[in-house]
């Protein structure tokens, strides 16, 4: 009976029961999302966006842009740095790995904003030009969209809830 507790017990510590510290971004991001807001870099809402989903694992971003296809990226981030940084990484079809920085940040663990800095591939005289993107330093659409998401379904109790 108290292999059984102590079996209970340390179930309820690794998933998130106790009074320790919340899960790590990586795990908080996982999951599908849906595009509740989408910030142009104009400033204009694009309400066409809306509905759309991301669909975040554990190696793979997938967003759905045009349509419903989706594109994949692997995807790299860093909670420690102040915002909170996000790499969007593609192979484009010549094999040119295009990485798209930008910034996040979790709200609850229930909602997700993205800023998306500038991106690495521009059209100049009719050719695509590499450069490297530029991060963005705070929530506002001035290069790339800023898009926020809710959790489609929402992570069960035992997940994470903040401490009192």
């Amino acid at each position: 009976m108290n292999r059984l507790c102590f079996l209970f017990l340390g179930l309820g510590v690794l998933c998130g029961c106790s009074d320790r510290m919340p899960p790590d971004d990586s795990l908080c991001v996982q999951g599908e999302w849906i595009v509740v807001d989408f910030r142009s870099p104009k400033g204009t809402e694009d309400r066409g966006q809306r509905r759309k989903h991301a669909i975040i694992s554990e190696e793979t971003w997938s967003e759905q842009f045009l349509g419903d296809r989706f594109e994949d990226f692997e995807y790299t981030i860093d909670p420690n740095k102040s915002p909170k940084e996000l790499d969007l990484i593609q192979t484009d079809p010549s094999g040119n790995r295009l990485t798209v920085r930008a910034i996040y940040e979790l709200i609850d663990n229930e909602r997700l904003r993205v800023c998306i800095g500038s991106p690495p591939v521009v059209e100049k005289d009719g050719k695509p030009e590499f450069m490297e993107s530029v991060r963005p330093t705070d929530f506002t659409a001035k290069d790339g969209p800023l898009i926020s998401y809710r959790r489609k379904t929402k992570r069960p109790e035992w997940f994470w809830s903040p401490r009192s």
